[in-house]
């Protein structure tokens, strides 16, 4: 039942509504409206409804889900069923909205065929490649719209037989088919921005997935709610489809100990605490990417997490599960008020196999800044240059990071959790192994610069030796100039030496091919080649859209 009225239509997740009650409603509606006054309203709300908030809350365009990518297959009926039935019902085509337009696409960035997820979310670790409630969604897409990227994944994943939800629908339009074996589109780009999510996926070589170093981030304003996690700038690197570095922890209950203080916590992720303390539990504890650039040597977005260390959640239903975990939102725990005043993360994917994270972080009084990276296999830490090591024999190759900035820190490491996985709560079939969890604890202050530079290293090859001199750094062809003294203006030039890609972020003008360019001030600006030209395009910040006040519960 509808708890009152405006209930559903500004609530921002509400998602088992969506998932089955809507659906059902819409059904009964249409099978008694004919006969039945209350039906009949029923149909009519339906309809108004979806056509406000639909497909995926009415400010998603993106064509993934805001909640995640393990529980975008809870939706899967509910989105491919309704505009069917509404298009049957009224002749306009529902597909035409822009989350449909953009889900092909967005199907195959943010998971990939043969690899793991993006990784957001709840239930996002598993499975290990693409499951058939979302293969099926594409098979639907590339039936009724003939989408590229939807045609293409079918054909790499191969799985859509194997969902029965949709079965019936497969066999009543056994009629529309798509080519088999059609390859990834020419002008597939390198990197996808997904504007209203707050996520950015950057793909080295999607078509070879053997050989795809895969780059995702999250900054969002949906903020932390329902099944999202505390993860606001986070990253996830996978290479040859397993995690190189991710999020951590194990989706056995919705808010249990090891949920609210070892998954959904801030600091299960690849981004930040501030003296201990992470993001809070709310939509209030939101992100945003304000820029994304990107060519075919290098994808870029910058994420801006200013806002997301709040304070505690304020939200009913966790202040109840915090109760029941006897669990309290206190600075112990990692929960609290921050004097944090600036963190904003820039991410980039050199093409192919270097990534760099350049860190921008200013607070009110000084804080201990803790720098957090997460591995399924141990860390080897030299803890002289500040540099990790890890090595994955399963897929042979090994990954080096190597943290600098102007401050000293100190780099622990564990594979114990804050709290474990209750064994009672174990699935049957799966295995749940302890994973290791760096934080590089940098020395008191009020503003910090970290530029972080991580190398892959496939086995039977070399790794790009690096080499510093001041703030210059050279990796294989990649020069990097990055201003680590907070008393400067932030700063960073990388400049490719052999094909000359170049990305500046700041406010000095820039030669390029001979040329002069006048740029604006703070602004991000990239020469790479795109849409097969070699152009340069220049960016300041970009607002999201506003998500709404989530009512109060």
């Amino acid at each position: 039942t509808i708890q009152r009225s405006g209930y559903e239509e500004g609530h921002i997740f509400n998602n088992h509504y969506w998932q089955r009650v809507y659906r059902e409603m819409l059904q009964i509606g249409l099978m008694f409206a004919d006969t039945n006054e209350t039906a009949k309203e029923m149909l009519e709300y339906c309809y108004e409804l979806w056509t406000a908030r639909a497909p995926a809350s009415g400010f998603n365009r993106d064509g993934e889900w805001q909640n995640g990518h393990g529980y975008f297959n809870a939706n899967v009926k509910t989105l491919w069923y309704v505009p069917d039935l509404l298009s049957y019902l009224t002749g306009t085509d529902f597909l035409q909205h822009p989350f449909y337009k953009n889900l092909g696409k967005a199907l195959v960035y943010a998971w990939p065929p043969s690899s793991m997820s993006a990784g957001f979310g709840d239930g996002n670790e598993v499975p290990a490649t693409p499951p058939r409630q979302r293969v099926a969604l594409a098979d639907y897409i590339a039936r009724e719209t003939s989408d590229p990227y939807a045609i293409w994944y079918c054909n790499e994943n191969k799985n859509a037989t194997d969902d029965f939800d949709m079965r019936l629908y497969r066999i009543g339009k056994s009629n529309k088919t798509y080519v088999v074996n059609q390859p990834l589109p020419a002008d597939a780009p390198k990197a996808v921005w997904f504007k209203d999510l707050g996520e950015m996926v950057a793909h080295s070589n999607l078509p070879q997935h053997q050989e795809n170093l895969f780059l995702s981030f999250r900054s969002s304003p949906f903020g932390s709610g329902s099944h999202t996690l505390s993860d606001q700038n986070s990253f996830n690197l996978h290479f040859r489809g397993i995690p190189v570095y991710r999020s951590t922890g194990y989706y056995l209950h919705f808010s249990d100990a090891h949920n609210l203080m070892s998954y959904r916590h801030t600091r299960a992720h690849n981004t930040l605490l501030i003296d201990g303390i992470g993001q809070p539990f709310s939509t209030k504890g939101y992100g945003k990417v304000v820029r994304m650039l990107g060519g075919q040597h290098i994808s870029y977005c910058l994420g801006d997490a200013s806002n997301a260390y709040s304070g505690i959640s304020e939200y009913p239903m966790w202040i109840e599960n915090f109760r029941n975990a006897k669990i309290g939102q206190s600075a112990e725990n990692g929960f609290g008020e921050t004097p944090l005043k600036k963190y904003r993360r820039h991410l980039f994917l050199l093409h192919p196999d270097i990534v760099v994270v350049y860190d921008e972080l200013e607070a009110e009084k000084p804080v201990c800044w803790e720098w957090l990276l997460h591995s399924p296999v141990e860390f080897r830490v030299d803890e002289k240059e500040n540099k990790l090591t890890t090595t994955y024999p399963e897929k042979k190759f090994s990954s080096v990071a190597q943290l600098f900035s102007h401050s000293s820190c100190s780099i622990t490491q564990t594979n114990e959790f804050v709290v474990a996985p209750d064994p009672k709560k174990f699935r049957k079939g799966r295995t749940y192994p302890n994973q290791w969890h760096m934080t590089a604890s940098f020395e008191k202050s009020s503003a910090n610069r970290i530029l972080t530079i991580i190398r892959i290293q496939p086995d039977g090859t070399t790794v790009p030796q690096l080499m510093r001199d001041g703030n210059d750094f050279r990796v294989g062809d990649w020069e990097i100039t990055a201003e680590l003294d907070t008393a400067k203006q932030a700063d960073i030039l990388i400049r490719n030496v052999e094909n000359g890609a170049l990305f500046s972020f700041g406010n000095q003008n820039l030669q390029i091919e001979g040329r002069s360019y006048q740029r604006e001030q703070g602004s991000s600006l990239l020469y790479d080649e795109m849409d097969g030209q070699w152009t340069v395009r220049e960016m300041q910040d970009r607002e999201p859209q506003p998500t709404g006040a989530t009512p109060e519960m």
